[in-house]
């Protein structure tokens, strides 16, 4: 008692990311696939010329042709500078749209807060009768059971 952390003792989470590409259409399947393996392609493109100067400090003979022979290291030194100018560029873009935010909404809080649900809210939201809901919210603990569709059926 005291200690921070979760109330719960031997609680697992199994899973944080709910995954169920049987709800997804095969289209959207596809299209994530597909997106999938463009980003994992560019991801391999990107690490390309370290890879080639690792391979050439370690002596690969194909490494040594294409870096020494072919004039390789101009090109890996041209696409750092570039990489840094990428770089350089979406940092200052995010920094000017951070301060054009600043200037435009300082002084001006137009948040306001969410209004409280009550049990009534509750009970309409999920089929559960006032007189339950109320019992549950001086429950210390309680374990529900749902249904496959994510209604609640009933505690435990």
């Amino acid at each position: 008692m005291g200690q921070p952390g979760s109330r719960i003792e031997g609680s697992i989470v199994k899973h944080l990311i709910i995954d169920r590409p049987n709800w997804q259409t095969t289209r959207q399947r596809l299209v994530f696939g597909s997106m999938t393996a463009v980003f994992w392609a560019l991801w391999i493109y990107l690490w390309l010329p370290i890879l080639a100067l690792v391979g050439w400090a370690l002596g690969f003979k194909i490494a040594y042709y294409q870096m020494i022979v072919k004039d390789g290291y101009i090109g890996l030194f041209e696409l750092l500078g570039l990489y840094a100018l990428v770089i350089f560029a979406l940092g200052a873009a995010l920094l000017a749209w951070a301060y054009y935010n600043y200037f435009r909404f300082r002084g001006v809080e137009r948040r306001k807060p969410r209004p409280p649900v009550g049990i009534d809210d509750l009970s309409q939201r999920y089929l559960i009768a006032p007189e339950i809901l109320h019992s549950w919210t001086s429950a210390r603990r309680i374990v529900l059971h749902h249904s496959s569709d994510g209604r609640v059926i009933g505690e435990g």
